[in-house]
């Protein structure tokens, strides 16, 4: 692959519009990633399938001021460490009886159609703002309604 500098803008131009996107926004503001991590995940990804250096994948993360390799790989790890983290708290949750599979299943649904939802809704007349709303509340009532149950197993 050919390092162009126009590949870097794209990808730069690509994570911005991610992060912009007002449903990563509600995401990130109640996951265990921060706004740099995602970046630099993203980043890490876009620059892998383009097949560019290791030294250079730090160049597609549209940081406003220079990133040392340094600075982006320890951003990356704990972005890693995060990710991997939230997973095994699941799989915990899951081994002690906390959580079964059917328990787990609204959120994979949710997670799936979320692009979906975004886009039925957003071809319907309205504002964008009501759209995210409407997403935020489903989203706070389906995790609600698991935090509020005395268990996260269903009892029957």
């Amino acid at each position: 692959m050919s390092e162009h500098p126009d590949s870097y803008l794209e990808g730069r131009q690509s994570i911005r519009n991610t992060i912009e996107d007002p449903v990563t926004k509600l995401l990130v503001a109640n996951s265990q990633v921060t706004v740099p991590q995602l970046e630099t995940l993203l980043a890490e990804s876009i620059s892998y399938e383009k097949l560019v250096k290791k030294d250079h994948r730090r160049l597609f993360r549209p940081s406003k001021q220079h990133l040392s390799r340094g600075a982006y790989n320890r951003t990356l790890i704990q972005a890693q460490n995060n990710v991997i983290r939230s997973i095994y708290t699941v799989l915990l949750l899951g081994y002690v009886g906390l959580f079964d599979s059917s328990s787990l299943q609204p959120f994979l649904e949710l997670s799936d159609n979320l692009e979906t939802y975004v886009d039925e809704t957003s071809d319907t007349p309205g504002n964008g703002k009501e759209v995210l709303e409407e997403l935020k509340g489903r989203l706070t009532e389906t995790i609600s309604a698991l935090a509020k149950r005395q268990s996260f197993k269903d009892i029957l």
